[in-house]
């Protein structure tokens, strides 16, 4: 009896790419799995205009060195009325943002912040996007092939909750199916002949492909502001920015329970001590591995 290999995909769906080396991984084992991309089958990357350089270079790279489209996308506003759907638009390597501009357009559009509790950034930047793009072509169901490994089985479980909504694709984890841990993906990449230009933690990119996420922990945001200060100024303006459009609180901070990323900067800056904060990530999202 043979055993049908994760890796087949069917169409429609969509392979999310975040640009990290897991979804890399899952999407170069895909493509060997099925001798290329498969019919109705669309490889896309959300790009937010906060990925790291690298992550831009290495996505370009994959889609070069295997032979394979990746569609670039960005989110580019709201579809009256409400805020349960958006415009995206098509870019490329060459003239995705650099600068953040999807991100800052919807902040300034919602007048709040994404935070821990309320990951605005993913749902709109990331799933709605990918969503218009899929029903863009004419779909109205599809699979959403993501690369979640095995060794992640709280966002296995988050994934495959009953009840979950899965209008915008529905989740397909083959890496969690197949048993791929972060060694395995490390260990893959360490072979390759090329690869992401971020350290490789074991499989893992600790800096991650948005360049200060708030969800990466506060002792690695200031060691990751003091290695390029500027870095923050962005984020810094975004917390300045929501603050000034009305009395809004908490909501004008990506965090509450740790320094601002004005604070963070000048503590950078000032060379001051590490965070007596609690310095662990929480659970990545659609812009991790």
């Amino acid at each position: 009896m043979t055993t049908r290999s994760p890796y087949i995909i069917t169409g429609p769906a969509q392979i999310c790419f975040s640009g990290g080396r897991t979804s890399g991984y899952m999407l170069k084992q895909i493509l060997d799995a099925n001798g290329g991309l498969p019919p109705d089958v669309h490889v896309t990357f959300q790009n937010t205009g906060k990925e790291m350089p690298a992550t831009l270079e290495f996505i370009d790279a994959c889609a070069k060195a295997w032979g394979v489209p990746i569609r670039w996308l960005e989110w580019d506003g709201f579809i009256p009325p409400g805020r349960s759907s958006c415009f995206f638009k098509e870019v490329d390597f060459a003239t995705a943002s650099r600068a953040g501009e999807p991100f800052d357009a919807m902040t300034t559009a919602l007048g709040y912040l994404p935070n821990p509790t309320q990951r605005l950034c993913t749902a709109n930047l990331k799933v709605k996007t990918g969503q218009a793009f899929m029903k863009s072509l004419g779909y109205e169901s599809w699979d959403n092939v993501m690369g979640i490994r095995a060794d992640e089985p709280s966002r296995i479980a988050r994934m495959m909750k009953p009840g979950r909504d899965n209008s915008g694709g529905e989740p397909v984890l083959p890496l969690a199916i197949a048993g791929v841990t972060k060694r395995i993906v490390g260990d893959f990449w360490r072979q390759q002949p090329f690869d992401l230009g971020l350290r490789n933690d074991n499989g893992v990119t600790s800096e991650g492909n948005c360049d200060l996420c708030f969800l990466k922990g506060a002792n690695q945001v200031l060691s990751l502001i003091r290695k390029a200060p500027d870095r923050a100024i962005w984020w810094l303006e975004q917390e300045k920015k929501v603050a000034g459009i009305r009395n809004t609180g908490n909501a004008a901070f990506f965090r509450i329970d740790r320094p601002s990323y004005a604070q963070m900067h000048r503590n950078a800056l000032n060379q001051s001590g590490m965070f007596s904060y609690d310095d662990e990530a929480l659970v990545d999202c659609m812009c991790g591995d």
